[in-house]
């Protein structure tokens, strides 16, 4: 039977949730039961979710618009950058606005078998576990691309809805945190990225252009492939090495809200990501971008 993968997304910010999907997309082994996206103008997003998808073949997977705002923060006001790619064509899809109850019939149609990967903050997560509790019970793990550990200031998708964290860490749900201290030693070597430039696949075409947009927002030129991390350590548990840990979110502070506080326990909440097998996760880009 095919792995069951729904991915939640902020996509059109960093380039790394283009690369999450374009993998998640390519690989045979692995079925994309659908996408939601959070964070601001979540149905642009979806958009270019659906743009991702569709130069990979894969437009027929559902996507759907999810939270735009974080549960109690003030909401973020911008422009997604990378949307920027969207033309006319592509403005004819019309996402439903129903991120979250799409990911709890989601889950419910295939129960124990959805492996959600979260991309951004875990808006729609969290509010789909408060509106039916029981949903936990039902989603055979999460794994998120959130929180940290050793670094000195909060992870952003953390940051950006730190009550969402907290509901998600302190629920039944199986997770996986896959941290930044982790996904930050993901940088796109030089090499692959000059081959995503003259490769003609128009999944690294539209990627390309995705990637220049990026470079110039981020005043930066190798992606880090926070994201694409997360997909492959959801499909390819192996490569991690994990540590069982009690993961707690601080909520107050001006300067720690967001941060996520971990300690080894063998009888945590969740699992931390604390080792990749880089060679492995590496072949997994090479394959899905350029097989």
């Amino acid at each position: 039977m095919a792995f069951k993968l729904l991915i939640d997304t902020d996509i059109g910010d960093n380039v790394d949730d283009a690369f999450a999907l374009v993998v998640a997309a390519r690989l045979t082994d692995v079925e994309l039961v659908g996408v939601t996206t959070v964070g601001s103008a979540t149905t642009l997003r979806a958009q270019l979710a659906h743009k991702v998808l569709g130069v990979c073949g894969a437009g027929t997977v559902p996507v759907a618009a999810g939270c735009a705002q974080p549960l109690v923060a003030e909401p973020q006001r911008h422009f997604p950058d990378q949307a920027s790619v969207l033309e006319t064509l592509d403005r004819v899809f019309v996402p439903p606005a129903n991120g979250v109850d799409f990911l709890r019939e989601t889950v419910r149609r295939y129960p124990g078998e959805v492996v959600i990967v979260t991309l951004g903050a875990l808006t729609n997560l969290a509010l789909a576990l408060r509106i039916e509790p029981g949903l936990a019970r039902l989603i055979n793990k999460v794994v998120m691309m959130a929180g940290a550990d050793t670094l000195a200031r909060p992870e952003t998708n953390a940051r950006r809805d730190p009550e969402a964290l907290h509901i998600v860490v302190n629920s039944p749900v199986p997770f996986v945190m896959v941290s930044k201290d982790i996904t930050q030693h993901a940088a796109m070597p030089s090499d692959m990225l000059d081959r995503l430039r003259t490769h003609t696949a128009p999944w690294c075409t539209l990627l390309w252009r995705l990637t220049l947009i990026w470079q110039r927002s981020a005043n930066a030129v190798a992606p880090v492939l926070n994201d694409p991390l997360a997909v492959a350590v959801a499909v390819l548990p192996d490569m991690a090495q994990r540590e069982r840990c009690r993961v707690a979110v601080e909520l107050r502070g001006d300067h720690t809200r967001g941060c996520t506080c971990i300690t080894v326990d063998p009888t945590g909440n969740g699992e931390i990501v604390r080792a990749v097998h880089w060679p492995s996760f590496w072949a997994l880009v090479e394959r899905t971008l350029f097989g």
